[in-house]
């Protein structure tokens, strides 16, 4: 059976096609052939229409060019000299008239020496018409060259002829215009003057009536060459275009067939692509891989292209949400180590204003860097350089790096405003072998695309994060403002009441401050606030918080005190040291005292603002007491029904 189909087939049997029709079989091999093949077919017909459009033009471009040569090397540099022998001959007329009104002519008079710089000059560009050669055109007053040009031999007998008519009348001109001057000079007779100034006007007519007819030849010759090129142009463009036309049909059918043959494979992709740009298709969806010819190719790496988008897409999408930089930070290493299989990583911030850094990230603290790194980021030489550093690359390039006899490492920059804010470092099993090496650089530079995406979102929530702080704190003493303590209050409230703890509440106020400023001046009241507040802070616990409530006033929140003794011995405590604290000013030294009222959260009050009017009642009456002392609130100082 196989051999009766493959004798019906005949030709087209042997060469290998299973269609009944040339025409079939011929579409089998276009879908059989690849992209670049077909590719190739379609340029081959394109250069063959090309090679065939420039062989035909050859001959007409090769006659331009003769043509071209003949006006731009002879016709247009003859022209010009002649215009330039004309011109010549107009001022050698107008410097003879100067010569015949001279009285007394001198030999070295200006316009006899001109004329004759003139006939020599007239000379040169006659021998250059007949002989061909480079000319300058220079202006006369300021000696410039106004323009350089070569003339080539004509081989127009009738303009050769002329040249030497030329040449042969100038000889006499020169002659004459000798002895013109020779009679001017030694005083001769009025008739040999004028006969030797017949001679010289008679051929300065004959030399320029044949120099006029010269150009009016060579300018009838130029414009003939000129309508021989408008001619060889029109019949070259009729062919180009009758070239082109076929060459179009050609390119066009050719077109059709690519456009069919490419187009129908690439339409499911093409269509799915547009779903997932509009954001229509889920990303889970697929493009199917039908094929293993450059289409499938094209499927494939769009599907993982698609892929890494959606992901980093998504992972953008997530850190925005996240409230703080710490989260941010947890969120990409769970995501590198997921994605990238990385069981060795560290993420390292560096701080706002002090040069060190700190680990935000740790897989394992024993793998930590080095601590000088930690203490001086500046000997981290991927911070320092702002580069990636690879001791795969450069073995042994961070000199600081501790864990070198036993591992890789890979540390990334974050980058954010042309400065580095952070450090993701990748370490490695050294003793493995090579290719599971080249395989974590080459997922290292796939997660630094995550990277850089996290690196602006982690600037971004820092710097807010910053701002904040700046606007809940006072700049001068750095301590917590007013600002803070009403956004803090619910959270400080809801916390006790669900522990079941304590607060206690301490105003605390300066004793005569408007002296200090009055008497030492405002700089000096600003030590003696600062210093305050270095007092108030070494005296309490770190969970404990010192505001500065305003002015010299200052409010002391005591987190989960026992009882109401706890209050006192720690506002007692406060009173005398500061009472003790020498403060040093720009014109010596002083001693302030502070007095102080405090009450107790929830007990004074179930009201945590009514609790701290209540301290500053206290606060009032220790200074009505004389001040220097601590006055904690009791039920009689306040006599109003409510807050």
């Amino acid at each position: 059976m196989e051999q009766e189909k493959k004798e019906s087939c005949g030709v087209l049997g042997w060469i290998g096609c299973h269609e009944d029709t040339f025409l079939g079989c011929l579409l089998r091999k276009c879908l059989d052939t690849s992209i670049t093949g077909k590719l190739m077919g379609l340029l081959t017909v394109s250069l063959a229409g090309l090679v065939l459009l420039v062989s035909i033009n050859s001959f007409t471009l090769h006659s331009i060019k003769s043509l071209n040569r003949n006006i731009g090397a002879v016709s247009i540099p003859q022209y010009k000299i002649s215009q330039y022998i004309l011109r010549s001959l107009n001022g050698f007329k107008i410097s003879l008239l100067h010569i015949l009104n001279e009285e007394n002519l001198r030999k070295d008079d200006l316009n006899v020496l001109s004329n004759q710089d003139r006939l020599a000059e007239l000379e040169r560009m006659i021998l250059a018409l007949k002989n061909g050669g480079s000319i300058l055109d220079v202006a006369k007053i300021s000696k410039k060259t106004m323009d350089v040009f070569n003339v080539l031999p004509s081989d127009d007998t009738e303009i050769i002829t002329m040249v030497d008519d030329i040449l042969v009348e100038f000889s006499d001109l020169d002659q004459s215009f000798s002895e013109l001057v020779e009679i001017r000079l030694s005083g001769g007779s009025e008739e040999a003057r004028d006969e030797a100034l017949d001679s010289v006007l008679e051929i300065l007519d004959d030399i320029h009536e044949i120099v006029t007819t010269l150009a009016v030849r060579i300018n009838d010759r130029n414009n003939d060459d000129l309508q021989d090129i408008s001619r060889i142009i029109t019949r070259s463009q009729y062919k180009t275009i009758i070239i082109a036309l076929v060459l179009a049909v050609i390119l066009i059918i050719g077109s059709i067939l690519y456009i069919n043959l490419i187009v129908s494979p690439l339409a499911n992709i093409s269509q799915k692509i547009e779903f997932i740009a509009r954001g229509e298709s889920d990303q889970a969806e697929r493009i199917g891989v039908r094929t293993n010819d450059e289409i499938g190719k094209l499927a494939f790496h769009l599907n993982r292209l698609v892929d890494n988008i959606f992901s980093l897409n998504t992972f953008k999408a997530v850190i925005e949400e996240e409230e703080t930089t710490t989260e941010v930070n947890q969120r990409l290493a769970a995501l590198l180590q997921e994605r990238y299989g990385f069981d060795k990583l560290f993420i390292y911030e560096m701080s706002g204003n002090k040069n060190n850094m700190s680990v935000a990230f740790s897989s394992d603290y024993k793998d930590v860097c080095s601590t000088e790194i930690l203490d001086d980021c500046n000997f981290c030489r991927a911070k320092r350089t702002g580069h990636s550093v690879s001791s795969l690359q450069y073995p042994a390039i961070c000199k600081v790096f501790p864990h070198g006899e036993r591992m890789e490492h890979h540390c990334v920059p974050m980058l954010a405003s042309g400065r580095v804010v952070g450090i993701v470092q990748f370490l490695y099993d050294k003793n493995v072998p090579q290719s599971e090496l080249r395989d974590f650089e080459d997922r290292v530079k796939r997660a630094i695309r995550y990277i850089k995406e996290a690196t602006p979102v982690l600037e971004a929530k820092r710097f807010a994060s910053a701002l904040q702080e700046s606007t809940l704190k006072d700049p001068m003493t750095d301590l917590y403002n007013r600002r803070f303590l009403e956004s803090y209050t619910d959270t400080l409230v809801a916390s006790t009441l669900r522990r079941g703890t304590k607060v206690g509440v301490l105003m605390c106020d300066m004793d005569f401050f408007k002296e200090v400023n009055d008497t030492h001046g405002h700089e000096t009241g600003d030590i003696v606030l600062i210093k305050t507040a270095e007092v108030l802070l070494g005296c309490v616990r770190a969970s404990d918080m010192v505001i500065r409530y305003g002015g010299e006033e200052f409010l002391v929140l005591l987190i989960d005190v026992k009882g109401r003794q706890d209050i006192e011995d720690l506002a007692e405590r406060i009173r005398t040291t500061m009472e003790r604290t020498v403060i040093n000013i720009p014109d010596g030294a002083l001693k302030k005292t502070i007095s102080i009222g405090y009450s107790e959260f929830p007990a004074d009050s179930e009201g945590f603002w009514e609790s701290i009017k209540f301290a500053d009642i206290a606060l009032y009456k220790a200074k009505e007491q004389g001040r220097n002392q601590v006055v904690g609130f009791e039920e009689s100082m306040w006599t109003q029904d409510g807050y």
